[in-house]
Parts: structure tokens; sequence; C-alpha cells
């Protein structure tokens, strides 16, 4: 009997580490959980696959994440975000003023209002305490969460065989095409930092965050921090975390005229990326729990 509780427990671990390892290759950047269907609200998380580290030693061991910051694209402002049309292999065809021709309740020049961005309270313990960002109008941009006191100062997230994929949940709105638009998705690009270092330290350390967006921007410029290989991004092949939304084309079809349609992306442009993405110091209500973030 011990035996066979033995041989038991084995393969219960080979079966672990074997769907760790899967999950670890499928999720190689952080990116986001699901796609979303239109016309549908519900709940998404960041998907957190491992720990910080410096592009100068790719080698060294990667960092545990400590806090995680992100910028959505839904400002009021059509200047704070970037729409792009986009052909089969997803390369932008155009740039676009705004979604109005394509998403219901989006007004011409107006930015993408309708998105119904959510904070989700009670992380649990991988980032206890969340904050979220509000623009001048209350609108919420995006969200800081770290972690608080020990034994929460550190999320277990160093790539490794048993790695821990950490999600950080957020909310959306119902999003849905307009008849006559020929777009069959909509990629909302999410700009995220996850931060791995505090103090002082989180502005001049190699492997003090990872962030992760398709391009350096005036205040993310180091590249020490973007892991991804800029000669791609010159390419034009750049890597955001993506939440896409799907059309239903069976309630909603393309015309005939769309011609097999096309596929739409918004981001945040790099001013709002660069006002919303650091976390602020002390910036954190006194009534929050867990100890303040120290950037």
């Amino acid at each position: 009997m011990k035996d066979f509780k033995s041989v038991k427990k084995l393969a219960l671990y080979s079966a672990a580490t074997v769907m760790c390892v899967a999950g670890q290759s499928a999720l190689a950047h952080t990116g986001i959980k699901d796609k979303v269907t239109e016309g549908v609200s519900g709940y998404n998380a960041l998907a957190i696959s491992h720990g910080c580290n410096s592009n100068a030693k790719p080698d060294a061991p990667h960092k545990d994440v400590i806090a995680v910051s992100a910028v959505f694209p839904n400002s009021s402002d059509i200047a704070m975000s970037v729409v792009r049309k986009l052909d089969a292999k997803g390369d932008p065809i155009a740039t676009q003023e705004d979604l109005s021709a394509d998403i219901e309740g989006v007004n011409s020049g107006v930015g993408f209002t309708n998105m119904g961005l959510g904070v989700v309270a009670g992380g649990g313990t991988l980032f206890a305490n969340i904050i979220p960002t509000l623009d001048g109008n209350g609108a919420i941009r995006g969200y800081h969460t770290w972690a608080g006191p020990a034994p929460y100062l550190s999320a277990p997230l160093q790539e490794s065989v048993v790695s821990t994929t950490g999600l950080s949940p957020f909310k959306y709105g119902a999003i849905k095409f307009k008849s006559e638009s020929c777009a069959k998705s909509l990629k909302v690009r999410i700009a995220v930092a996850n931060w791995c270092k505090r103090g002082e330290d989180s502005k001049t350390h190699g492997n003090r965050v990872d962030v992760w967006m398709g391009h350096t921007t005036p205040l993310f410029a180091d590249p020490r921090i973007m892991p991804y290989n800029e000669a791609d991004t010159a390419a034009g092949k750049s890597y955001w975390p993506t939440m896409t939304v799907e059309r239903n084309l069976l309630t909603n079809p393309l015309n005939a005229s769309c011609d097999g349609g096309y596929d739409l992306s918004i981001e945040p442009s790099d001013a709002d990326i660069d006002a919303y993405l650091p976390i602020p110091k002390a910036a954190y209500p006194l009534g929050a729990p867990g100890g303040k973030f120290q950037n």
C-alpha cells in the first residue's frame, strides 16, 4: 500500500510538472487570459508567467514580481489612443481617428469611453492591494496592484519548471460591432509593467521591471526593461498584451460587400502610457491595506 501511494504521488507530481511546463510555453510573455465575444460583459485577467529579467543579462535568474500596473486605451480624448485597421496578417493598413464607424456607442471625435473597464478587488495573496488609476474626468484608465506586508512581499513568478502563472483580474463591458461595419475583431492593446524592484532600485536596475507594450516611449526608453527584440519591432513585429473582442458572425454577420472584413486595434498613446503606467510614490490612500509601493 505504501509503494502504491508513493507511485500515485509521483504520478501526480509528474502531471503537475507537465501542466506547469505547458502553461509556461503558452504564456511566455505577460498576456491576456481570454478572448472576448461581442455583446457580452465579463471578467478577464492579465496572465503573468515569469518574473523580471534584464535583457543585458538574459541568463540571470528572474526576480519576483511585486507589483503590476496597466494602462487601457479608453480615454475620452482621441489623441490619447491610436486606432489602426489591420490586414489578414495583423499588419497595419491605415490609421483612423476613432472607432465611431465600427463600435456601437462610440461617437465621432470621442475616444473609446464605452469599454466598461473596472477593477476587481480581493486579489488574494498574489497582489493584495489594487488602486484604480483615474483621469481628470474620473474615468478608470487602468490600475496599480501590489503586494502588502510580509509574507506577501513578492510573488513566486520566477521562470522555472514549477513556476506559477499569476492572474491580475479586471472587468470589461459589452462591446458590440455596428452591423454596417466590416470589422470582424477589435484588438484592445494594454500597456503592462511588472515591477520587481521598489524605491530607488526601481529607477536604475536592469531587472527592476518588465514593460510589455509594442514599443518604447520617452519615459520607458531603456531597452533593458523591454523584453522583446527591438529588431522585430523595427520590422513592424511588435508584442502587445491584447484582449481580442471577436465579432459574433452568426448573430452579426458581415455584409457581402465587406470582402472578408478586417481587424481593428486600439492602443494607448505614448503620452497616455507615460502618464499612467508608472506607480507614483506614496499615491495610495492611507486607508488602503498593506504597505505603499514606493516607486
